[in-house]
């Protein structure tokens, strides 16, 4: 509160006591500042000489005028609003849209129609101008803040013009502001929850002022908050010495955000259950075990605590095939498994007898991961002959190693018994293929025949036609008289005597006998070669004859030649027309058949 409103209150509440000391006199500030271009309110009240009080009416003009060198030219202020009550002597004025600096006023009461005319130029008012408006003042905390605990800031602007005060404004919004207006100052409360993400934050206020011919704004100077926390944010890292195996070290670092710092750091290993301590500070080098490489450190600051999360790190190790490893053998078919374990997780594959075996229709290869970091791989094929070499190899970025496993096999009587069944039925089918094929090849050299022979004709001579003969067409062909050899023995008619002669005749006999043998030989390619001859034969009474019916008709005419009913009916047979293929031999003398 300035000077001048604190003598115009005390002076209104002092009114005959001394303030009024029955004298024609306007109080009022000495000067006021406003904006240029904006108002400024000016406090006035007034005394009148005693006797005077009665002519105040209502209807009194309330008149400002600015003075001037010259007194006559003192200027009427039209631009102004009387906002007190002249009955209670109260002169209050706002000055609008002022322009001019270091102008000096006057109040003057004018009542027509009565003796109370008068000019309060005695103590004029001077009215400043500013450019600018002053700064705001901003009001910090008045206790250090701790986070979770209420804030509140002050921010002051100076109001120029009562009737358009200053918009106060905080940069960042951090919560609830509130504006109240006290005579010529705008007060705004900031309020909010004091969390670490404040810490540090700039804080500041703006007010804004409207002036007509375009609004003006200031900003106040800025604070910078201070938030007491617990430590937040605190994390665990670690790096390895590389490679990063067991008995390696590992360097520690934790990191933590607080207000007071932190003030002490602690490290812990996780060990299955259990948490061990296992040493202090911002920084720690610890032993990388095979196991239970996890981690986490705690920060701690007078405010509270709070622990990081784990660091865990996964060390490498060389792959290292388990014992569990082996074959085992079911009926015919072998069946192995390989386990391996390292880190990162190992490949594995398996080598037969130094190469690599894959999935086939006889060979079966699939993995699991299982645990631990551990694959396991399953081989299934069939069980081999005798012994076999098979290896489980298995690799990681560490390193790599090999294992051969015992395979069991089959012992040679046993793997000839189990293949036994698949013998016999190769043998069986070899077997078929070779009788089809003989058949095949016979069929085939029976229809050569057939075309070779089929000049052959077999025809019946006409009846009643002498010396019926078999003609034979080739270069080696053999004319033969059946009556002559019909009558070898002798005439038919002739009876066939007893005792001596019949023992010619069955000498003879034999001799025929001899001959239709050798007839009978010959017979063969006649009757092999007849073949086709008797399926493609033609004529109304032709027949096919063999090497067998040749010999049995030359038996049958030496039975029929004791016979003479038998003899008639021969010479009522046909002439039997007939190729043979003989092979070349020499032809006997008449006089050898004998």
């Amino acid at each position: 509160m300035t000077g001048s409103w604190k003598l115009f209150l005390l002076c209104s509440l002092l009114q005959g006591a001394g303030c009024n000391a029955a004298e024609f006199e306007a109080l009022m500030p000495e000067r006021v500042t406003t904006l240029n271009g904006s108002c400024v309110t000016v406090p006035c009240n007034f005394t009148l000489w005693d006797g005077f009080d009665a002519l105040l009416k209502p209807g009194c003009k309330k008149l400002w005028y600015k003075i001037k060198d010259q007194p006559i030219s003192n200027q009427l202020i039209s631009s102004t609003t009387i906002r007190g009550e002249l009955t209670a002597h109260d002169c209050t004025t706002t000055f609008n849209n002022v322009h001019e600096d270091n102008g000096q006023y006057y109040f003057r009461i004018d009542c027509d129609g009565s003796d109370l005319r008068y000019n309060f130029n005695e103590n004029p008012v001077t009215i400043r101008i500013k450019g600018l408006p002053d700064a705001p003042r901003l009001t910090p905390p008045k206790e250090p803040v701790v986070e979770g605990t209420p804030v509140e800031l002050g921010c002051s602007a100076p109001s120029y013009c009562d009737t358009h005060p200053p918009t106060v404004t905080w940069t960042p919004a951090l919560g609830l502001s509130t504006q109240l207006q006290q005579n010529d100052t705008v007060t705004s409360t900031l309020t909010f929850n004091a969390s670490h993400l404040h810490h540090g934050n700039n804080v500041s206020c703006t007010a804004a002022y409207y002036i007509p011919s375009g609004n003006k704004t200031v900003t106040s100077t800025r604070y910078q908050l201070s938030i007491s926390y617990a430590p937040r944010n605190t994390s665990a890292v670690g790096s390895p010495c590389l490679p990063a195996r067991e008995g390696g070290c590992l360097n520690l670092t934790c990191t933590s955000h607080a207000n007071p710092a932190v003030s002490e750091f602690t490290w812990y290993r996780i060990h299955g259950e259990h948490i061990l301590k296992i040493g202090t500070g911002s920084s720690l080098s610890s032993q990388l075990w095979n196991t239970n490489n996890v981690f986490f450190c705690e920060a701690r600051n007078k405010i509270g605590t709070e622990k990081s999360d784990v660091f865990k790190i996964d060390i490498q190790t060389p792959p290292r095939i388990l014992p569990a490893s082996s074959c085992s053998r079911i009926a015919a078919w072998v069946r192995c498994s390989c386990d391996s374990v390292g880190r990162p997780s190992p490949s594995l594959e398996w080598r037969l007898d130094g190469k690599l075996v894959l999935g086939s229709e006889d060979v079966s290869v699939s993995q699991v991961k299982l645990e631990n970091a551990t694959l396991r791989s399953s081989l299934t094929m069939r069980a081999p002959a005798g012994p076999t070499a098979l290896t489980c190899h298995s690799s990681n970025a560490a390193g790599n190693t090999s294992q051969e496993l015992p395979v069991p096999h089959q012992d040679i009587q046993q793997y000839l018994t189990d293949q036994l069944p698949w013998i016999a039925a190769t043998a069986v089918l070899a077997a078929g293929l070779l009788f089809a094929t003989a058949c095949a090849v016979r069929a085939w050299k029976m229809a050569t025949r057939t075309r070779l022979g089929s000049d052959g004709l077999l025809n019946k001579a006409p009846p009643n036609q002498g010396n019926p003969q078999v003609f034979f067409r080739s270069g080696e062909d053999i004319y033969a008289n059946i009556d002559t050899l019909m009558n070898t023995v002798g005439p038919r008619e002739e009876p066939v005597g007893a005792g001596g002669e019949a023992a010619g005749l069955g000498e003879g006999a034999v001799g025929l006998g001899e001959g239709a043998v050798g007839l009978g030989e010959g017979a063969v390619g006649l009757g092999e070669g007849a073949v086709g001859l008797g399926e493609g034969a033609v004529g109304p009474r032709e027949e096919a004859v063999t090497a067998a019916g040749s010999s049995a008709l030359i038996q049958r005419d030496s039975e029929e030649a004791a016979d003479p009913a038998a003899d008639r009916q021969v010479e009522d047979c046909d002439v039997l027309y007939t190729t043979v293929n003989w092979k070349n031999k020499k032809k006997k003398k008449k006089g050898d058949l004998g």
